[in-house]
């Protein structure tokens, strides 16, 4: 989904996104546009030499701008008041996802719980829908070619779930007992899965079908068998 990056230096950041912005030839609207330094300071995970202020910008392929489009057309039929923008999403631990990752379409706006829903399910029927209206030109897959996110929930959703996932991991090692959570989407198993990926003395896997599907974290069993983790999206 995502191309080719242009990248450029200013006095401010103003100066830094429109040269960068010229440098891609597209409008800012056109455009994933991310501060890497404000002259100051990087943000995590970039580094930076001297004190200028850093832009990298990234032209939105078609079926980025077809989505975002989708999204504007079906908050406008709700009745929704909300502004759409593109990002890159975040990892749990603050560090940007990949670069060859889909992007998140982020809804901002007052009164916003309405498209969450319940444990987010609307948010969820909501990505899946503008995925399913890309179809024509995206392919299908497991992966969402789009994440929709609404007021940052899902991005502290993840974090919430790493960190209960990391508590309870601590408790399989001191009991040696195995947990196994509640039924969660796909992004919540993955996020499980990501936060003891690096953990010792314990393993996790998924199980069940469906809306049913949970995670369970076990103790870890010998090197030579056979692991379960998965790399659940969406």
């Amino acid at each position: 989904m995502n191309g080719a990056t242009f990248e450029a230096d200013g006095q401010t950041v103003e100066e830094a996104r429109t040269s960068a912005l010229a440098q891609a030839g597209v409008p800012e609207q056109q455009a994933l546009v991310e501060v890497i330094s404000t002259g100051r300071v990087a943000v995590p995970g970039e580094r930076i030499t001297g004190a200028s202020a850093r832009v990298r910008v990234q032209p939105l392929t078609p079926d980025v701008l077809q989505a975002r489009e989708h999204l504007e057309h079906l908050l406008d039929l709700m009745g929704v008041e909300a502004q759409v923008s593109v990002t890159r999403p975040v990892q749990p631990d603050g560090s940007p996802a990949a670069a060859d990752g889909p992007l998140a379409l982020l809804v901002d706006g007052p009164d916003l719980g309405v498209l969450i829903g319940w444990r987010g399910e609307s948010l969820r029927a909501l990505q899946t829908v503008v995925n399913l209206m890309l179809r024509p030109v995206a392919p299908s897959s497991g992966t969402p070619r789009v994440i929709v996110d609404v007021a940052h929930y899902r991005e502290r959703r993840e974090r919430t779930v790493t960190q209960m996932a990391l508590r309870l991991a601590e408790d399989v090692q001191r009991t040696g007992r195995t947990i196994m959570l509640d039924p969660m989407p796909p992004y919540e198993r993955r996020a499980v899965h990501m936060a003891l990926a690096s953990q010792t003395g314990v393993t996790s896997e998924s199980t069940g079908v469906d809306e049913g599907r949970r995670v369970v974290i076990r103790p870890a069993r010998p090197a030579s068998a056979p692991g379960g983790r998965e790399a659940d999206w969406n």
